[in-house]
């Protein structure tokens, strides 16, 4: 029998599934990598971007998920929301490597409003009717029904490119994204009040959760996890163009067969998304981390000996990718109080953001020396010792 608190608490879950739709609809998904390419970029200078990227995220995290604390994790989310809508229409805008630098720095500022408050909201929207138990589940499957209606748009997205420019699906990704903020403004703060949780008491929180075990391991190996599976996304929108062009695809309607290949890849990613809950209690945290690198680097590694093999290996990626997310989040999640949850998520996420630097730094270099296809497979080895290693050190989960 349903709970009164549990039917009151209803809608705002459903708001939650609703913001995530919104933040996973998106027609620049499978276009993305292309569409800077086509600016002329070597993919060195693809890596040098997507490493913008990821240390303004690092410059970012620990500010933004203590004013989420401090300040409330819905506006959080809902200004992040907002610079993000801003920062796609103008991606589409950039012509040149300094104005994408700019337009990729902002961006990440705007993701890191929402990466640590998002999850930690969920959180505490849970324990109120002390559901935390299925926050795996909920954010599954919210991931999972965003990841498929996202398929839809990846799709339309590649639709777009072909029939106009690049420039139309990120304007039209823009207006999506700027729908979150006033469903986010619809919905009720949630956990501890966070006004007497200071600066120091921040960094005494993240240096006592993550400098010592059972999260210390488990950070750290998640972060090569992490990086080499963000890596990929500079090689997988390239390879499938040169597969579907060997295929017999036309060059003008590569676009729209990446975008369907992107759209199959986010359909795999949100049945296994969608079903996190029941790998967590039918598999296990301990043994799917176990097998995660293995499997991806197997998936790698059959790309270079048969084309064709990309689509699968992909889709095989990208649903282990996901499942991972959501299941290392439930693990730092269970071991964190609601007063300082946020900063630590965004501590760890930081320190996610800064692993893959270097993965892209010396991806995209090993890709202009090599080939896109050889820099997957050397990296899907780098991950498998790099794995085997964290774990004789210090068991991760």
């Amino acid at each position: 029998m349903t709970s009164w608190p549990a039917a009151r608490l209803r809608s705002p879950v459903a708001k939650y599934y609703a913001y995530k739709t919104t933040e996973f609809v998106s027609f620049t998904t499978a276009i993305w990598i292309l569409f800077v390419r086509s600016r002329d970029l070597s993919f060195a200078e693809v890596g040098a971007l997507n490493s913008v990227w990821w240390l303004a995220l690092v410059a970012a995290e620990i500010p933004t998920g203590y004013l989420g604390d401090r300040l409330g994790r819905r506006s959080a989310m809902a200004l992040g929301t907002a610079v993000i809508a801003v920062s796609t229409a103008a991606m589409g805008l950039s012509e040149t490597f300094l104005q994408l630098a700019v337009v990729y720095g902002t961006w990440a500022v705007g993701q890191t409003f929402r990466s640590g408050s998002d999850d930690a909201w969920l959180y505490d929207l849970l324990a109120e009717t002390d559901e935390t138990h299925e926050f795996a589940a909920v954010r599954g499957r919210a991931t999972g029904v965003g990841l498929a209606i996202g398929a839809v748009t990846t799709l339309a997205g590649g639709l777009l490119a072909d029939a106009t420019n690049y420039a139309v699906p990120f304007f039209a990704t823009a207006a999506v994204t700027a729908l979150g903020v006033p469903i986010l403004l619809s919905v009720p703060e949630t956990g501890a009040n966070g006004g007497d949780f200071t600066p120091r008491a921040a960094l005494r929180v993240i240096r006592e959760k993550l400098s010592r075990p059972p999260l210390r391991g488990f950070v750290a190996y998640f972060a090569l996890l992490f990086g080499v599976a963000n890596m990929v996304y500079i090689f997988d929108q390239p390879i499938l163009r040169d597969v579907a062009l060997d295929l017999g695809v036309p060059a003008s309607a590569t676009n729209t067969a990446v975008s369907a290949a992107y759209a199959l890849f986010s359909l795999v990613a949100a049945a296994a998304t969608f079903r996190a809950g029941w790998v967590e209690s039918r598999v296990g945290v301990r043994r799917w981390f176990l097998a995660s690198p293995l499997v991806l680097a197997v998936a790698y590694a059959s790309v270079p000996l048969f084309g064709p093999l990309a689509f699968p290996a992909f889709a095989v990626a990208r649903g282990v990718t996901n499942v991972s997310s959501v299941l290392g989040n439930q693990y730092v999640n269970d071991r964190v109080d609601s007063v300082g949850r946020a900063t630590v998520l965004s501590a760890a996420g930081m320190l996610y953001s800064l692993a893959v630097v270097p993965f892209e730094l010396a991806g995209g270099a090993v890709a202009d020396a090599l080939s896109p296809a050889g820099a997957l497979a050397l990296f899907g080895g780098v991950l498998v010792v790099g794995a085997g290693l964290l774990w004789t050190v210090e068991r991760p989960v």
